[in-house]
């Protein structure tokens, strides 16, 4: 194994990581935000769910980031190396200003630039329709939670069913661990994608290797953005929490089966602005809302010029 290549593996591993610090909140920060559970056991159950995440279900995404929007095998190794770079360290930036961001976002904006830059074949289809879903991903995240959420509310209601108020605590730590698995097995693409694309690694061994970046990430500076999702959105109780979660895990994981990379993000944040319009439009704290969507806009453009520029240097030193 050469030098570049170790290089590529460890640049991905750096990107599976970033994941972890910026993601970790999407799956548990609301789990936190209802008293349910503490940051640091959060971020553990995320570390294990992710790993499980992308060794079982990471596949998909994995081929649609690795040869769908440019085909990896066919592009120079130190281009491959500049994508994960930026959006490693455009993904790390983010998260140390304790902003959600989307890391497939970052991806592709990464892979698109140096794909135009080297004139290998974009395909604009697969690329818009990923775009695309992404911005609608948060939609149908935020409908599926305020349609739980007021449904909860009415079995709630009923006398009988009183008792599921004993296990709504269970439900919504359950329903992290399923968006966290969601998250490992849509997010191996953006951290090992390229690196199977390019057949430097095989499948299982790089679900092995991203879900463990990912779950590194989790535990080492997962608690960051977490804080910004469990309470700088809106206040969150038990019951929103678990609509947030639950609305949320379903939109990723029906576009994790059909090998669409979205981003856990835009999902989480449009499931807590769902519960949140069910309590009033007032009760959302429009600011950072406003901070988050900004860096939605920006993170495409951002690593594409990122990348471009790293490209450049790699190539006169490598």
């Amino acid at each position: 194994m050469d030098i570049l290549t170790i290089l590529i593996i460890i640049c991905g591993i750096f990107v599976g990581w970033a994941i972890g610090t910026n993601d970790a909140a999407n799956c548990m920060g609301t789990a936190v935000g209802a008293g349910l559970t503490s940051y640091r056991k959060a971020a553990w159950i995320v570390a294990f769910m992710a790993l499980l995440g992308a060794v079982i279900s990471g596949r998909a995404v994995a081929k649609t980031i690795g040869k769908g929007i440019v085909d990896s095998s066919a592009i120079p190794l130190i281009s491959i190396l500049a994508v994960l770079i930026a959006a490693g360290l455009y993904v790390t930036i983010m998260t140390f200003l304790s902003l959600p961001v989307s890391t497939t976002q970052a991806c592709i904006g990464g892979i698109s630039g140096v794909g135009l830059l080297l004139g290998a074949g974009v395909k604009w289809f697969t690329l818009t329709k990923i775009f695309l879903l992404g911005f609608v991903t948060p939609v149908i995240a935020l409908v599926c939670s305020y349609l739980i959420y007021k449904l909860y509310a009415r079995i709630a209601a009923l006398k009988p069913f009183l008792f599921i108020e004993k296990f709504l605590g269970w439900a919504v730590l359950l329903s992290g661990a399923f968006l966290a698995y969601s998250m490992g097995a849509n997010n191996l693409g953006n951290s090992m994608g390229l690196v199977i694309g390019s057949n430097l690694l095989g499948m299982f061994t790089a679900g092995i290797v991203g879900g463990a970046a990912m779950g590194l990430g989790s535990v080492t500076l997962g608690t960051r953005v977490m804080k910004t999702i469990s309470s700088r959105i809106t206040e969150l109780s038990a019951h929103s929490a678990f609509a947030a979660q639950a609305g949320s895990a379903l939109a990723i994981y029906a576009l994790t089966y059909f090998g669409v990379p979205t981003s856990t993000s835009f999902s989480i944040v449009g499931g807590v602005a769902g519960v949140g319009l069910v309590k009033g439009v007032g009760t959302l704290q429009k600011d950072t809302l406003k901070r988050i969507l900004a860096g939605w806009v920006l993170t495409p453009v951002a690593t594409a010029i990122i990348a471009i520029i790293l490209f450049k240097i790699l190539e006169v030193f490598v």
